[in-house]
Parts: structure tokens; C-alpha cells; sequence
């Protein structure tokens, strides 16, 4: 059976993403965990707040770990307590 890695281009990146919904009384929002499966990026699984059409790109508030329950809990704890719109700003424009 091959391997995944031999199935990739040199800087294409698999992962398998799981997404979840936070609902809050200002909002809700997604954490989309993308667990990688195969390629260059050294980090195994992480965890990105979103609202499913802009993602967070403040890496305070990106969670990651050695699984998608822990890139998930850590992403949490980052993010209690934060407003939706520090986590991610509205897009200027």
C-alpha cells in the first residue's frame, strides 16, 4: 500500500478537517480543526476560529496539539471570554 507522502506534490498539505460550532449570546462562530495527514507542515493538528468565510488569523487565538480533541480544548481556552470580533476582526472594505 502507498504511503500518503508518496501521493503528495512537494508543497501540497493533506488534512482532515473537522468543524464545529460555538454559539455565544453575540454570535456564533466555527472552529475548523484540520488534522494533517500528509505534507510539509511540521505542526500535526490545529484548530482555527472562523466565521466560515473569514478565518482568524491572529495565531494568539489558534489552537494546536498531538490531536483534534487537544487542538480543539486548547483553541477554547484561548478564545473564553474573547469577543467574536477581537477573535476576528471585520474585514475593512
Amino acid at each position: 500500500m502507498e504511503n500518503i507522502e508518496a501521493l503528495l506534490s512537494q508543497d501540497d498539505i493533506l488534512s482532515r478537517v473537522h468543524q464545529f460550532e460555538l454559539q455565544r449570546e453575540e454570535g456564533r462562530m466555527f472552529i475548523t480543526v484540520k488534522e494533517i495527514l500528509g505534507g510539509s507542515i511540521k505542526v500535526r493538528v490545529v484548530a482555527i476560529p472562523n466565521f466560515f468565510i473569514q478565518d482568524c488569523i491572529d495565531s494568539e487565538y489558534i489552537g494546536s496539539g498531538d490531536s483534534v480533541e487537544e487542538a480543539l480544548k486548547d483553541c477554547l481556552k484561548r478564545i473564553k471570554g474573547v469577543p467574536l470580533l477581537q477573535i476576528i476582526p471585520e474585514k475593512e472594505g
